[in-house]
């Protein structure tokens, strides 16, 4: 495993915390960021590991390993700070968002514009790594920022979750010596 990605998960695992169950979340019961749905999709794939059926019951270890699996895409993104960005957005609105966000934030700095297919492909990852590191974080920033606040002028019950996801929009990892 890449110090990277365990770089990654504790900077989103800050985010995440533990067990919630919120009323107004569409994703249901969550554990570490891991939803219910997920959670049942790698149990089929996956039996011989004997995780729990219910998210309430995942271990921290078990939630890391489906990370590991599933949610980390970022090891051609050169910047390590901006592969972690994307690893959180990609937890909290899944892989294709956080690329289609990257893609996005890509184009507030280049023209002309990359396509935002999400795909992760040659052209983005290129488009990535040659994008000062700093500039390419405040617009990763800000199309996070416009996306949560997109979901909320459409799904007015969501407000509740704004605070945060602006929060998290803005926190921006601090990548310690050695990774």
């Amino acid at each position: 495993m890449s110090s990277v990605l365990d770089e990654a998960l504790a900077f989103t695992l800050r985010n995440e915390g533990g067990y919630v169950n919120h009323p107004a979340d569409p994703g249901g019961a969550t554990n570490f960021g891991i939803i219910q749905k997920n959670l049942t999709k790698w149990n089929a794939a996956h039996p011989e590991l004997g995780f729990p059926a219910s998210v309430r019951d995942l271990s921290l270890d078990q939630a890391k390993a489906i990370y590991r699996a599933e949610y980390w895409r970022w090891d051609a993104i050169a910047n390590p700070g901006i592969a972690i960005k994307l690893f959180d957005i990609g937890v909290n609105c899944g892989t294709g968002t956080s690329i289609r966000l990257l893609q996005k934030a890509i184009n507030l700095l280049v023209k002309p514009p990359i396509d935002a297919d999400g795909k992760l492909g040659p052209g983005t990852l290129g488009a990535a790594n040659t994008q000062a590191p700093e500039a390419l974080m405040q617009a990763l920033c800000q199309v996070q920022r416009d996306h949560y606040q997109s979901l909320v002028a459409s799904e007015p019950a969501k407000s509740v979750f704004l605070k945060g996801w602006l929060n998290r929009a803005a926190h921006i990892p601090e990548v310690h010596h050695g990774v």
